[in-house]
């Protein structure tokens, strides 16, 4: 799963090494770093998605929890009218 936000990039991806738990990679050390502090950040060699956090569902879970509540859903109006426009039949 991708997620984008306006800051970072996320990878989110079945552990293979920890059962239970979800493998998140980002451009951002430092996105990583506010929802993950806790846990270790380990630099990858993957040229988009640099650096990489291993967590259980329910950290994932807490930091999806935090995202969601920062949306600034007054930018949403913007591209709601230009979609709803743009979609009208001539």
């Amino acid at each position: 799963m991708i997620i984008q936000t306006s800051t970072a990039s996320f990878l989110i991806e079945n552990s293979q090494s920890r059962s239970g738990c979800v493998a998140i990679r980002s451009n951002s050390q430092e996105e990583l770093y506010r929802f993950f502090g806790s846990l270790e950040i380990r630099t990858t060699d993957e040229l988009f998605y640099s650096y990489e956090v291993l967590a259980c569902k329910q950290e994932f879970a807490n930091a999806m929890i935090v995202m969601v509540k920062e949306i600034d859903y007054s930018e949403f109006e913007i591209f709601s009218f230009q979609a709803s426009s743009s979609s009208k039949l001539p």
